[in-house]
């Protein structure tokens, strides 16, 4: 339940008059993301806009703690319909799996004899290589050599097919299999260590019964029947597109409850309770909830209830915080005026930012982010969010990891469209 703490707030004067400058803390491990933490002085603030004597820089944050399953998370949920448009990196992302880690290397080339006409080979051939659509190699871009292979074949299926042996046959049927079982592989790789990353993004709901889906990743019989073999690589490509369009349904709705809160403001004349008014629309339509809670909430990585931290957001790799943000109730100056300070709610936008971060790219530290990623989520909180750039600044002065230039303003964009890599 939200709660509106302006009531609570004795040493506030309720009209933002009270200031503290208020960086983000810097990071080291743990499980909490882009807390806030003040620069405080040894004496309580004074006077409107005051500024402290003596800044001390703290160094509370984390780094993502993300519990990889090995076994398929049953949830269910509905069935969407289409990819959005301009998804296609997520389905870049969901299909360029390694390769290199596959069992298939190992795996002898198979050279059975089949009694199949060619129509039906080329049919199997057709359908292996649709289920195979988008499978690169490690590197993302590159077919993998057994998808090299059937696009070869099917230059053989085109046209009179009355001019294939049974040995042209029989090798077009055993390169589709092994094909097939490579894919699988990957695709196994993919579920058995991504989907607890895939059911934080979805929020648990996936689409149909991933009892199904996991069933689909069964090869037994694959190898003794091609056409079997086609078809249910079918059914696995159907089934991991309708993760994939999951995926992009949640992120399109998240981008969509961005926008509108991006208009809600609050200037350095606000009150309190129009402050807290003002979080109250955000985490409502953003769909989270905020409570106060000690940093120790996310295993805060040995700091304790860090007196300097104003506000976090942590991701244990469970659904337990992914609609949450928390306020430090440790935080030295809540008493003291910074209930009543509008960078509050620039605050919530950081952490609401990291949240979206990790919606779509299943982690606050995208690999394109690098060590940039606090930066990255103040531009992200900037261009989405309206995040009050130049309050926020203020408030970071000097703390050049949050800094965020042109180069992460362009970083967040292409998370925004679904580049996390």
């Amino acid at each position: 339940m939200q709660t509106s703490p302006w009531s609570r707030s004795p040493g506030s004067n309720g009209d933002g008059a009270s200031r503290h400058q208020g960086p983000f803390t810097r990071q080291y491990p743990g499980n909490t993301f882009g807390p806030y933490s003040s620069q405080v002085s040894n004496a309580p603030f004074t006077g409107t806009s005051a500024r402290t004597a003596a800044r001390q820089q703290s160094h509370a944050g984390a780094v993502i703690a993300i519990i990889l399953v090995m076994v398929l998370v049953l949830a269910s949920g509905m069935a969407v319909q289409n990819v959005q448009t301009g998804m296609a990196n997520y389905h870049a992302q969901f299909t360029g799996l390694q390769q290199s880690a596959s069992p298939s290397e190992s795996r002898s080339a198979s050279t059975s004899s089949w009694n199949l006409s060619a129509e039906q080979t080329c049919a199997n051939l057709s359908s292996a290589i649709a289920s195979l659509e988008g499978w690169t190699d490690s590197d993302g871009t590159t077919a993998p050599a057994e998808l090299t292979t059937l696009n070869n074949d099917q230059s053989a299926c085109a046209g009179d097919l009355s001019h294939l042996s049974s040995a042209d046959l029989d090798a077009i049927s055993n390169h589709t299999i092994d094909a097939l079982l490579a894919w699988n592989d990957d695709m196994v790789e993919f579920y058995r260590y991504r989907s607890a990353f895939i059911t934080y993004r979805i929020d648990g709901k996936w689409p149909g019964d991933p009892k199904k889906l996991e069933a689909l990743l069964d090869t037994s019989g694959w190898s003794d029947d091609p056409t079997y073999a086609a078809q249910q690589a079918a059914k696995l490509k159907s089934g991991t597109d309708a993760v994939l369009a999951k995926i992009a349904d949640v992120v399109a709705d998240l981008h969509n409850r961005e926008a509108k809160i991006a208009g809600i403001q609050a200037d350095d004349r606000a009150s309190e309770q129009e402050i807290w008014a003002a979080i109250d629309t955000i985490t409502n339509e953003m769909g989270v909830t905020y409570s106060f809670e000690p940093l120790s909430v996310c295993g805060g990585g040995g700091r304790g209830n860090d007196p300097s931290t104003v506000a976090f957001f942590c991701q244990d790799g469970t659904l337990d915080y992914r609609n949450k943000i928390m306020f430090n109730t440790g935080y030295v100056l809540w008493d003291l005026g910074a209930r009543g300070d509008p960078w509050m709610l620039d605050a919530a936008k950081h952490e609401l930012a990291h949240r979206s971060i990790s919606i779509a790219c299943g982690t606050v530290r995208p690999k394109i982010a690098g060590s940039r990623f606090e930066a990255v989520t103040n531009a992200y909180a900037y261009r989405f969010m309206g995040l009050n750039r130049q309050r926020n600044e203020e408030h970071q002065s000097g703390l050049e990891e949050y800094a965020a230039g042109d180069a992460e303003m362009a970083i967040a964009q292409k998370i925004h469209d679904g580049t996390c890599s």
